[in-house]
């Protein structure tokens, strides 16, 4: 009796653990399953010069274009992101090259395409690093929101073998997005990522809770990407803030632009990027809009600046400015049309300096390149500005 009593309460608390240790397995499993949703790149397909692939060439857009060259320059590569009749699923990341400093292109060399139909990539960056390393960025998401909690900045490297691209796998690096090149500050060896939340807006539907101060810098050395620094913007004036930072001195000295609904704004950092003063109107360069631009240094170690010198989106200009960003007394018209917008630049070993633009995103849907010098700059040279469209 007592024997029967006792192997029937064994039984019972047998019965209870294994309960308890699948409830837990299955509670482990639950939460691998929701973070690998969470935190997972939403899966891309690479494909290498896709022939007769209709969601590809039946384009209705084409814009926000990327550049970097190789470490050697005798590649240079140009990113933008396209797809249907608007931003949203479907959007896909492509990838032309050039070989003969621009004069020619071959388009879709590598597509970046999302598998689900119900996300998009989309605003790529590209950057050489620190090594020569040439790195392509994307934004990924849901529908046409621009970060849903799910999604996020997602980066791989590229190279050329033989006549074709050569490319690893995507990881993601961090939520947000990165429109912008990265810089990396060499005194302190780490890199740092001028990402970017949206504050949410009617048709967020991620449940997630968006980030106060939606201008952040990243940084990346040994240890990983952590939080850096934010840059705190009004939300009065906020739209998709696509924030670029440089380097303007040695002693820790650091100039940022963000774009608002009132132009741009720039912030500085006496202490690498770390504390940020107050964001005010940039106005040195002259008039500005609500666009993307370009600022980086070159190997002269003047700035140079890429923007609409307007209040619209018309008279694409490069200005120099030899004063740390102070003045800007020097400027070259590349395009006085009305909608070219979203520069972005690069400098080769050869002093050659070369830009992208996109013009007419749903009529004419250019893609623009321009190749000068900082000579040219400085002394007006109109006439020496190469120009050519990317795109088919």
């Amino acid at each position: 009796m007592r024997y029967s009593k006792f192997l029937t309460t064994t039984l019972i608390i047998t019965f209870i653990i294994t309960a308890m240790a699948l409830a837990a397995c299955n509670t482990s499993r639950k939460a691998d399953s929701d973070k690998s949703v969470d935190s997972s790149t939403i899966v891309a397909d690479f494909r290498l010069l896709p022939q007769g692939d209709t969601t590809i060439s039946n384009r209705k857009f084409e814009q926000v274009p990327a550049i970097a060259a190789s470490g050697d320059g005798n590649v240079l590569y140009v990113a933008w992101y396209s797809g249907g009749a608007a931003p949203g699923a479907g959007n896909f990341v492509t990838v032309s090259t050039s070989t003969d400093n621009g004069e020619t292109w071959v388009n879709d060399q590598l597509v970046v395409y999302p598998k689900s139909p119900s996300t998009r990539l989309f605003d790529p960056a590209l950057w050489r690093d620190d090594n020569g390393q040439v790195r392509l960025y994307y934004g990924s998401a849901k529908d046409s929101l621009m970060w849903d909690g799910i999604g996020g900045v997602n980066s791989l490297e590229l190279s050329m073998n033989g006549s074709r691209i050569a490319y690893n796998a995507p990881k993601r690096i961090t939520d947000g997005v990165m429109s912008n090149k990265p810089i990396y500050v060499s005194s302190k060896k780490l890199t740092l990522l001028p990402v970017y939340v949206d504050k949410p807006d009617s048709s967020d539907s991620s449940g997630k809770e968006f980030p106060e101060n939606g201008a952040f810098l990243f940084a990346i050395d040994d240890k990983g990407v952590t939080k850096y620094s934010s840059i705190v913007l009004p939300d009065s004036i906020r739209i998709h803030d696509e924030p670029q930072v440089v380097e303007v001195s040695t002693q820790g000295g650091f100039l940022a632009l963000l774009r608002t609904t009132k132009g741009i704004f720039s912030a500085i950092s006496s202490d690498y990027g770390k504390m940020w003063s107050d964001p005010k109107p940039f106005t040195a360069s002259g008039p500005t809009t609500s666009s993307r631009f370009y600022i980086g240094r070159l190997a002269s170690g003047n700035l140079l600046l890429v923007s609409n010198n307007s209040t619209t989106r018309n008279n694409m200009t490069a200005s120099l400015s030899k004063d740390g960003g102070k003045t800007w007394p020097y400027q070259l018209l590349l395009d006085s049309r009305e909608n070219v917008s979203y520069p972005d630049a690069d400098q080769t070993s050869d002093g050659a300096i070369h830009v992208v633009f996109d013009r007419d995103r749903t009529g004419a849907k250019d893609i623009l390149y321009c190749r000068f010098t900082e000579e040219d700059i400085l002394k007006g040279f109109k006439e020496n500005v190469f120009k050519k469209r990317v795109n088919k």
